[in-house]
């Protein structure tokens, strides 16, 4: 898809917002079809929006602007450095502007309607938390179950679980879906990663990409308690070559090469806690991607150790010889909250709307939550379960 032309658009944004737009062009061969369909409509809808509605739309934000002590941002400028937005945030008028932009996106979402996108179809998010958790004494998922329904099995989901990816991956997909839209898993051991995959499912591991991790931790650790510093780093890791310390089909697709180096350096936790990145993770892929499946596997994280586990991207291996030791009750409490993140990150996103089946379940369960769709009455065996799944996903309706 070639990338949209809009220099003299971009001359015309307000101050703040032509950084923003230049690099998310910048970038076109890096952004997601999704991305690129999204972007290339709002290009299109302001390009052509009428001078005096354009000057209209934007006019609450430019008044804000020329009251704000900002810098002399070349119109050209690819994207805001850590100064950059620090200044922004710090002014006065910051919530006020904040307010404006989410009113301006609100209009441009709503001109742009379903222009580029792909034709509604069937979804699917499964959310499974790993074996070797303790009892709960306390429900799973309370409040999401008052809008779902348990389904009992007739054995735990994890005897199923690996022929049931399969069966999703393999699938029928609709026309106009990409192999990178199609089915991605993130996971935090390396079960899919170490297995055969067959075009179109990508999968992404938290154990598999230890070293990038441990570098990424490594760097961000000597970062002084300054801006300078912060930002040069953040330059350094975006352009640090990351591909050889990853497993060579994600190092091989820029796209999401590039997409997990995101996810190192914005989510909280994610180089730390391996439930962090499986949630912050599957949730951008979702924001950006849309993938038609996403498949989340929570693990089972080491327990915290003493002055290490105060400073958040402090290496524990590194700070601190004692032993690592698994923490399955501080995991459960960790993977059940981060699961519904992910659940509720989906249902703020028109792509998956009435048309999601969402299942929310552990490896050690025989029992599954069903959301999005009207659940089985009866007790699924592992052929039902998979009947199940499959024929909402495959279904046209």
């Amino acid at each position: 898809m070639a990338e949209p032309s809009a220099g003299d658009l971009i001359a015309r944004l307000p101050r703040t917002f032509g950084p923003s737009f230049n690099d998310q062009l910048a970038q076109w061969n890096l952004l997601f079809p999704a991305e690129q369909r999204r972007l290339r409509a709002q290009v299109d809808w302001l390009a052509q929006l009428p001078p005096a509605a354009f000057k209209h739309l934007f006019e609450p934000i430019v008044a804000l602007e020329s009251k704000m002590d900002l810098p002399r941002w070349d119109p050209s400028a690819k994207g805001m450095s850590v100064t950059d937005v620090g200044i922004l945030a710090r002014s006065p008028l910051y919530p006020q502007w904040r307010t404006e932009v989410a009113k301006v996106f609100a209009t441009i979402d709503e001109g742009v309607g379903s222009a580029g996108a792909l034709p509604p179809m069937r979804r699917l998010l499964m959310c499974v938390l790993p074996a070797g958790l303790p009892p709960s004494k306390e429900p799973w998922w309370p409040s999401l179950a008052k809008g779902g329904a348990w389904v009992d099995l007739d054995r735990p989901f994890g005897r199923a679980f690996p022929a049931l990816v399969a069966s999703v991956v393999k699938r029928k997909r609709p026309a106009g879906v990409e192999d990178i839209e199609s089915t991605w898993i993130f996971e935090s051991d390396a079960r899919f990663t170490d297995a055969p995959k067959p075009p179109g499912e990508t999968v992404v591991s938290w154990k598999a990409l230890e070293q990038v991790r441990r570098e990424f931790l490594n760097r961000l650790n000597a970062v002084r308690r300054d801006l300078h510093s912060v930002d040069q780093t953040n330059v350094d890791l975006k352009r640090l070559d990351i591909g050889k310390w990853m497993p060579e089909a994600l190092a091989a697709q820029p796209r999401v090469r590039e997409f997990i180096r995101g996810v190192m350096l914005s989510g909280n936790g994610s180089l730390v806690f391996p439930s962090s990145f499986v949630q912050w993770g599957a949730s951008e892929a979702m924001r950006r991607a849309e993938p038609q499946a996403m498949i989340a596997c929570f693990g089972i994280r080491q327990r915290l150790k003493p002055f290490s586990s105060s400073v958040l991207f402090e290496d524990q291996r590194r700070s601190n010889p004692t032993a690592d030791a698994d923490d399955p009750a501080g995991s459960l409490v960790d993977a059940l909250m981060l699961a519904e993140y992910v659940r509720l990150t989906a249902s703020r996103i028109a792509a998956y709307g009435a048309r999601t089946l969402t299942i929310m379940t552990g490896e050690d369960l025989s029992r599954m939550l069903v959301l999005g769709v009207p659940a089985p009455k009866s007790k699924l065996d592992e052929a039902a379960l998979r009947a199940f799944v499959m024929g909402h996903i495959e279904s046209e309706g």
